[in-house]
Formats: structure tokens, C-alpha cells, sequence
């Protein structure tokens, strides 16, 4: 009876409190938590009051995406710099990503559409544009860029998320050759290989496209 009497108004829900919603559950219990039961006893809702904005997870997720990209854009603005546009608009992406890790784990590789995207979209083809390409070579160009930028940091997401939130970029890997003759690099560079700083790595990746 509690909990009933607790419930909200009847059509007071909106997608925003939904997309926070499911943020927080994301970030905090994980992906697998969320689901539309939840996220009805998160908003004192009933799951059906969910469903009325979003008929699927999918929806759900593709919404997610949407805001994680108005996120990445906050406050954003084109310099006469392409190079430092480029650059800025990578690390704004990965920011989102080590600040939201499990949404960006689950929601960085989808296509909204929504006018957020687009606008993420169009900033990378203006930097891109004004570096001199154009036609099919600036859409190639966005797209290696897209790949990169997008791939890192939901990658980064995914390694956050696996390790409960922590906001360290390193992280460790063994490679311990069992016959260190049949790989010699491995074993000459496996101290080395053994601490990788995924920042360093992604600043490496978006430094060589720029060149």
C-alpha cells in the first residue's frame, strides 16, 4: 500500500527523467540492471508508464546515445584551428566516456539521428572541410575519424565499466611468452606491455590522424 500511495501522478513522466534514469542505473548497478521494471521503482512509476515513451530497450539505449552526445558537445565551440576542433571534440567524447562508462559501453555505438548526433556530426565535417577536403574524401576522412574517436572511447567506457567505475586509465596485461625465442619482441617489450595508459594511447591515435 506504501508504495502505491507513493507512486507518481499519471502522465507526470517525461524522457528526460527517463534518460537520467537510466543513467544512473547504468553507471551504478550496470548494464544488465536495466530494465523497464527498474527503472519504473527508480521514478515511483510503473513499468507501463516507461513504456509510453519508449516501446523498446533499443529506443531506450538509442535515447541514452543521444544524450551522451549532448553531453560530448556542452559548451562547444569551432576555433579558425581544425587541428584543435578535431582534438577537442575527441577528448570531449572520451570524457563523456570515463564519466559515464557503462551508458557509453552500451549506447556509444549506436546512430540516433536525433539533432545532437547531427550536430556532432556536422562540427566534424566543418573541421574537416576547412582542413581542405571534400566530397567523397571528406566523407572518408569523417568516417576513419568517426571510427576512431567513437571506437576509443566507448572501448575506455567498456574497460570502466569492467572495473566498477574506476577512474584510472591504466590498466594491466600480461603477456609472459612460454618460449620467449619464438617471441622475442613480446618478451624484450613485456615490461613495457605491461602497464597500458588507454589516454596515452587514444592521444597517440588522434595525434596520427591528424598528421
Amino acid at each position: 500500500m506504501a508504495e502505491t500511495q507513493a507512486r507518481r501522478k499519471r502522465g507526470s513522466l517525461s524522457t528526460t527523467e527517463i534518460v537520467m534514469a537510466s543513467m544512473r542505473i547504468l553507471d551504478v548497478e550496470g548494464p544488465s540492471a536495466l530494465t523497464f521494471n527498474r527503472l519504473g521503482k527508480e521514478l515511483k512509476a510503473s513499468s507501463t508508464a516507461v513504456y509510453r515513451h519508449y516501446a523498446s530497450r533499443q529506443d531506450l539505449m538509442v535515447a541514452v546515445a543521444e544524450h551522451l552526445d549532448f553531453l560530448s558537445l556542452e559548451n562547444y565551440s569551432p576555433s579558425e584551428d581544425w587541428r584543435a576542433d578535431l582534438t577537442d571534440l575527441a577528448w570531449r567524447a572520451w570524457d563523456v566516456a570515463t564519466k559515464q562508462p557503462a551508458a557509453a559501453s552500451v549506447a556509444m555505438e549506436l546512430i540516433t539521428n536525433g539533432v545532437h548526433e547531427l550536430t556532432a556530426v556536422e562540427a566534424v565535417l566543418h573541421a574537416i572541410t576547412r582542413a581542405g577536403l571534400g566530397g567523397r574524401q571528406a566523407v572518408i576522412h569523417y568516417q576513419v575519424y568517426a571510427n576512431l574517436v567513437m571506437g576509443g572511447a566507448r572501448a575506455q567506457g567498456m574497460r570502466l565499466a569492467e572495473s566498477l567505475g574506476s577512474a584510472k586509465s591504466v590498466f594491466t596485461q600480461v603477456y609472459s611468452p612460454g618460449d620467449p625465442t619464438q617471441w622475442p619482441n613480446a618478451e624484450l617489450l613485456k615490461e613495457d606491455l605491461r602497464v597500458v595508459d588507454y589516454a596515452e594511447v587514444f592521444r597517440r591515435q588522434v595525434e596520427m590522424y591528424l598528421d
